[in-house]
């Protein structure tokens, strides 16, 4: 029996937490839970290794699985550096990818692949993130006091999971009418969502997206990539939502205008593809 992508995804993730490191926690009878070493156990590793080769079966299952791997490895390396505030951002980021994957398998597998986990969202992505990355390892080279304020970086901790729970909610309760990608066609199951998180914003999943890419910049306290995070993450998904908007009243005209009347995009100052574009094309 063939494990499917998303049961090949949860493998290389769990697994790779599972298996592939050993905890020895301090013998004394107060411990900390910090008070452990971590090994690298090469049988087990090698093990694990030849079970995603062999539950795989073909190049493009295999890449879905090592990344699942990976992404696991990343988000256990963030949660044993905890006290530090790279290993938490380290943490949310690697599972916010897996948690694209899985969810989109959960609740839309016909559309589940390897560009599901968003790791190759774009060459933007990509720069911004190593963009965080220097201006994170500058500041603590030349500001190290300004890293060590744990209430801040808790706090955009918060501001990530709160984007977490909106986007992950507004995907489950979409099911198979949500898509990474703008639709041109209307598929013949696609229908209008209004109930739920939808009846608070017409686009959850980019209010929970916004909120976790300025929350990443908090949890690192990169003050200049905060800022330009927020502007950039704006403009993005106001020219998105537009186009959507676009193509969403194509498919469900005036239904779509009079949800449009009642609940706002969820973004502050981002109106859409409104009825008055449609007068001005």
């Amino acid at each position: 029996m063939m494990i499917s992508l998303t049961g090949l995804g949860a493998l290389g993730f769990i697994s790779s937490i599972a298996c592939l490191w050993s905890l020895r926690l301090a013998e004394e009878q107060d411990f900390s839970l910090t008070d452990f070493k971590v090994q690298i156990n090469l049988p087990i590793l090698t093990l694990q290794l030849l079970i995603l080769v062999v539950a795989s079966r073909s190049r493009e299952r295999g890449i879905i699985a090592f990344t699942g791997f990976l992404l696991g490895l990343g988000f256990l390396l963030g949660v044993l550096n905890f006290d530090n505030s790279f290993g938490i951002y380290f943490a949310v980021l690697t599972f916010f990818h897996f948690s694209e994957f899985i969810t989109t398998g959960l609740t839309n597998p016909h559309n589940l692949s390897f560009d599901s986990y968003l790791v190759n969202h774009s060459v933007q992505y990509s720069a911004a993130m190593l963009v965080s990355w220097v201006e994170h390892a500058a500041t603590l080279y030349f500001f190290p006091q300004m890293k060590a304020y744990r209430p801040l970086t808790l706090c955009g901790l918060l501001v990530c999971m709160v984007g977490e729970i909106l986007r992950k909610s507004a995907m489950f309760q979409a099911g198979r009418n949500f898509n990474h990608v703008v639709q041109d066609r209307r598929s013949k199951d696609h229908i209008l969502v209004t109930s739920g998180i939808y009846s608070l914003f017409r686009h959850p999943s980019y209010v929970g997206w916004f909120l976790w890419s300025v929350g990443s910049q908090i949890i690192l306290i990169n003050p200049v990539c905060f800022l330009a995070y927020a502007f950039v993450t704006y403009q993005f998904f106001k020219e998105r939502i537009y186009a959507e908007e676009y193509t969403l009243l194509a498919f469900f005209g005036d239904q779509y205008r009079e949800y449009q009347s009642r609940v706002g995009t969820g973004l502050p100052g981002i109106h859409g593809y409104t009825h008055s574009h449609l007068h001005d094309d």
